[in-house]
């Protein structure tokens, strides 16, 4: 046992023995009534803070997630002669110029 281990044991021995709450034993001794409570919880359940036995810690991976767009998809259809072709939003327009030409559309 360390010596804050021995410290805390020796103050929460005494505060059970007056059967007061944490608040009231902790008053004017220099230590919160939380501190008293955690080393309570600590010296009676070991296994729950000791790194002996423990889960090992798991990686975390931290990701930047950005919502996808939401504007609506919009498309057009264009026809030439017995071709049709679907035009998205965002398309090449130059890429679509050579598409009527190769179908005879743009005189």
């Amino acid at each position: 046992m360390t010596g804050t281990e021995t410290k805390w044991s020796g103050r929460v021995r005494e505060w059970e023995a007056t059967g007061k709450t944490a608040a009231e034993f902790s008053t004017g001794r220099g230590f919160a009534a939380s501190t008293l409570r955690y080393w309570a919880s600590r010296l009676r359940h070991p296994e729950r803070y000791s790194a002996v036995g423990a889960k090992p810690a798991q990686r975390i991976r931290m990701v930047r997630v950005t919502p996808a767009a939401t504007r609506r998809e919009e498309t057009l259809d264009v026809v030439v002669g017995a071709a049709r072709v679907v035009v998205r939003t965002g398309f090449d327009g130059a890429l679509l110029r050579e598409v009527v030409d190769a179908l005879g559309g743009a005189k």
